[in-house]
């Protein structure tokens, strides 16, 4: 598969109903899970790549995608830069996957961590072929993301969004390496905690969120702490 001639041309054959609706803007196609076959387009997609491969992927546990990337990893003529988030190492499909890449060699770059903002969870499902052909979506690389759960896979072959998403992806690539530093891709330092209370906080709301809340108003105070209770009330007497 790793040979595979990816034709723009031919994409009707993943969806369902063999064509796409007239009017489709000619650099942008979508497909639907379970309905089409994004397995099928996604390995051939990533087969046919020719000289990188950049992704930031949530969810990682496809077999037949990850021995592309591995044919993508042997091949000194083509980059391949993959940034996971952290907490999808702890599963053992994930793992045993991890542990046959090889990140030393040439021209590879790959980082486990969280999101460059505020340490949440790094949630993208994005790929970038050779610079041009750009997928993103709700679709997890896994068998289940990709033919049982409800989810949409858009395909771009726009350069100008291929290069806006790289500068994205290179932020968060970037992030993740600076955490490992040093690490050697030692995954137990970077596998998620899984204690009570070990989920990342939410960022905080924006400025215009806060601006659009009631103002609250302040605790009345106990009658004790109001001062002198005769004040304004006649003497006695």
């Amino acid at each position: 598969m790793t040979n595979v001639q990816f034709s723009w041309d031919q994409l009707a054959e993943y969806k369902a109903e063999k064509r796409f609706l007239d009017g489709y803007p000619d650099d942008q196609r979508t497909f639907f899970a379970p309905r089409d076959d994004i397995h099928g387009l996604l390995v051939a997609l990533l087969a046919s790549a020719q000289h990188s491969i950049v992704v930031n992927m949530f969810g990682y546990d496809d077999d037949e995608l990850n021995k592309i990337i591995q044919s993508k990893l042997a091949d000194a003529n083509v980059f391949v830069q993959m940034s996971l988030d952290r907490s999808q190492a702890t599963g053992a499909h994930e793992k045993q996957i991890l542990a046959s890449w090889n990140n030393n060699a040439f021209g590879n770059s790959i980082a486990i961590g969280t999101s460059s903002v505020h340490n949440a969870i790094s949630h993208l499902k994005i790929v970038i072929i050779d610079g041009v052909y750009t997928v993103k979506g709700s679709t997890n690389w896994s068998l289940s993301g990709e033919q049982e759960q409800d989810n949409e896979l858009s395909l771009s072959r726009n350069a100008v969004i291929a290069a806006e998403t790289r500068a994205v992806l290179d932020l968060n690539h970037d992030f993740m390496l600076k955490q490992m530093g040093g690490s050697q891709l030692n995954i137990s330092k970077f596998l998620a905690p899984t204690g009570a209370g070990a989920t990342p906080p939410l960022p905080p709301a924006p400025p215009s969120a806060l601006a659009a809340m009631p103002a609250v108003p302040a605790p009345a105070m106990p009658p004790d702490a109001a001062g002198p209770a005769s004040v304004g009330v006649p003497a006695a007497g």
